[in-house]
């Protein structure tokens, strides 16, 4: 193994490598047993979504049945196909025709006549549980919980629907287990395969959700979801240990030989997973080698290479060639035909945003790229580029999922006078409010002082209380001695802050009388070292942040720690790296399927329709000046019911 440059511009290391088919025994066993853009309007963003040949068809057989209904004679025959159509919509993404069937069935049932009091409860359960299904579509779980919560299901197909969407309902709450738990029972109870076949998808992507100390924790007394639980364990350390993978798996299919998961489910989920890899795989990298992003860029290609040498499956190993994307000899676009005919088949890269913008106006790229960061235009989607980075937006989406989850409703949002805080309060109050909260109040700060007073009391009404006061004193002539009053509706606070600025934000909530409200931010206000001096202030600050920094049990973080201490900053920059490296061979196991996870170092990861690679991250609060992970506890699902 070499390190060859060339020009100061490219060096590369070279491996022989060759391919294992290795899951095609396990299979048959296991079987057996960036130019900037401007950000579109909603009604333009919806148009430039692409519309998959799966919708496209879906929207197709919908629009057969409206036309069905629309010239029916027969009342039950026109809620039925309605009603069919409105699932298909749904499963298209079209919400809004489908809220119209629901519209016209609705209308429909006040002015039907009907035999007898069953074929009433029947038609009604029926609307209740598309209503119900379309709230959960758009994943507002209060409403689909208070729709759910007024069914009476009548056939046994009802029952079955209804603890679906209950199942669905718990899984919109972060209660997986519990989803898992439903999901298990209603197996018994579905005679038809591809809904089978569904139902063990949901199971499979209410798993894929925990994350891995959750994984590793969770026991069950039921032998069925034990073995659920034990496939997933082995599954997810596949990820990162192809050799072991086929041995793993022969093991489970012998600890659980009667297990209920459909052979067709479990050929198929390994098949997605690994069966794609193709051979010679010839990695390029494309980092900024030299300029103002030299130093990010080294921490990646450190983390990318400790990966590479840490992989220990020499029969998939790929060849890896880097370029430098600054090289003032060449374009980008030079620097890509150039890999290409270097025989790259994916390219890791570029870093730089207006690259990737450049990558994102094309219809389609000739091999994969995995970028390491984001376009602008998020709705933008290129065949063969998928987006990977450290997204602050998606960390202020998290941290609004998680409020709602907890059923704080009624927030504040603090947030710095720049362009990162302008995008961060965005982020997080669309995301809110998408879910039923609402923002009752927001203030900007100055980043060129740490004298938070005048923001915080705009915030917390505290200057109203001040007003009071001086009415008072002018209408009795005389001082008073009273406590500043804040207002008392807010549930939480959104803090968007850097660890600098929160190291004085902190402590002024707490001194302007806001210390018994809860403080959510994202993982800017942590370091990723421990400094319990520093951070003592920040006690009782809840955030998101990568699985690399608040539980790692990866031997790449000595690694790390022995090899670049002076790094110790851009330690998330490092896991991005390791990410890429393994990502590589996870993207065909991702595309295309919502069930799919990557357990990554920088959180557990899932490709979104426009492939923009969306992590989900683990949640810590200071305590003693130390970030304490911990497992967000969410409202109290229901016990699980059997279908009668």
């Amino acid at each position: 193994m070499r390190l060859i440059t060339y020009n100061s511009s490219i060096d590369t290391i070279l491996k022989p490598c060759t391919l294992k088919l290795f899951l095609l025994l396990c299979i048959s066993i296991l079987s057996a047993c960036e130019t900037q853009l401007e950000k579109p309007s909603p009604k333009q963003a919806e148009a430039a979504r692409p519309v998959s040949e799966r919708q496209a068809t879906l929207t197709g057989k919908a629009t057969n049945l409206i036309e069905i209904a629309d010239s029916s004679d027969s009342a039950a025959e026109e809620q039925q196909s309605r009603i069919k159509a409105a699932y298909l919509l749904i499963e298209a993404g079209e919400i809004p025709r489908a809220k119209e069937q629901l519209a016209n069935v609705e209308a429909q049932f006040k002015n039907r006549q009907f035999l007898n009091a069953t074929d009433a409860g029947t038609a009604q359960a029926a609307i209740s549980l598309l209503a119900t299904a379309i709230a959960i579509a758009e994943q507002n779980t209060q409403l689909a919980s208070q729709l759910i919560a007024d069914v009476r299901p009548i056939t046994r197909q009802q029952q079955i629907e209804f603890y679906m969407h209950k199942a669905d309902i718990d899984f919109l709450s972060g209660n997986y287990m519990f989803a898992v738990d439903r999901r298990t029972q209603l197996d018994r109870y579905i005679v038809d395969e591809k809904e089978k076949e569904r139902n063990n998808q949901k199971i499979w992507g209410a798993l894929s959700n925990l994350s891995s100390s959750q994984l590793k924790n969770q026991k069950s007394s039921n032998p069925v979801i034990e073995g659920w639980l034990d496939l997933a364990r082995v599954m997810r350390s596949g990820q990162q240990n192809i050799g072991q993978l086929e041995n793993d798996l022969l093991d489970w299919g012998t600890r659980h030989p009667l297990h209920p998961v459909s052979n067709s489910f479990l050929a198929k989920l390994i098949s997605d997973y690994r069966i794609d890899v193709s051979t010679g795989q010839h990695i390029a990298v494309m980092l900024p080698l030299q300029g103002d992003l030299s130093q990010v860029a080294d921490s990646i290609k450190n983390g990318l290479l400790s990966a590479y040498y840490d992989d220990t499956d020499s029969s998939i190993k790929p060849d890896i060639r880097f370029y430098d994307s600054k090289n003032e000899g060449a374009t980008f676009n030079q620097l890509y035909q150039q890999a290409l005919a270097n025989g790259a088949t994916t390219i890791i890269g570029p870093l730089d945003k207006g690259l990737i913008d450049q990558l994102a106006q094309q219809a389609e790229l000739e091999i994969p790229v995995l970028t390491l960061n984001y376009s602008e235009n998020e709705y933008s989607y290129t065949k063969n580029l998928y987006q990977f980075g450290l997204s602050p937006t998606d960390e202020a989406r998290q941290v609004a999922e998680l409020a709602i989850r907890q059923n704080k409703k009624r927030a504040a949002v603090f947030y710095p006078d720049s362009d990162w805080g302008k995008r961060l309060y965005t982020a997080f109050a669309e995301r809110y409010e998408s879910l039923g909260g609402k923002i009752l109040s927001s203030a900007d700060y100055a980043t060129s002082t740490n004298d938070y007073k005048r923001p915080i009391s705009a915030l917390l009404n505290l200057n109203l209380s001040s007003i009071r006061r001086n009415r008072v004193e002018n209408t009795i002539g005389e001082k008073t001695v009273s406590e500043p009053y804040r207002r008392q509706d807010i549930d939480m606070i959104f803090l968007a802050a850097t660890h600098y600025s929160a190291r004085g934000i902190i402590p002024a909530f707490k001194f302007n009388h806001a210390g018994d409200i809860p403080v959510y931010s994202t993982s800017h206000v942590y370091t990723g070292k421990i400094n319990r001096e520093l951070d003592r202030d920040l006690n009782g600050l809840i955030f998101c942040d990568l699985p690399w920094v608040l539980q790692n049990n990866s031997p790449l973080m000595n690694t790390f720690k022995q090899n670049w201490p002076q790094q110790e900053s851009f330690t998330r920059l490092f896991a991005l790296g390791v990410d890429a490296y393994h990502l590589i061979y996870n993207l065909d196991y991702l595309e295309n399927r919502d069930y799919a996870f990557y357990a990554g170092q920088t959180g557990n990861i899932q490709l979104d329709e426009q492939n923009r690679i969306t992590r989900k991250l683990l949640w810590a609060k200071f305590k003693n000046g130390v970030p304490v992970y911990f497992e967000p506890v969410f409202s109290t699902a229901e016990n699980v019911s059997a279908v009668d």
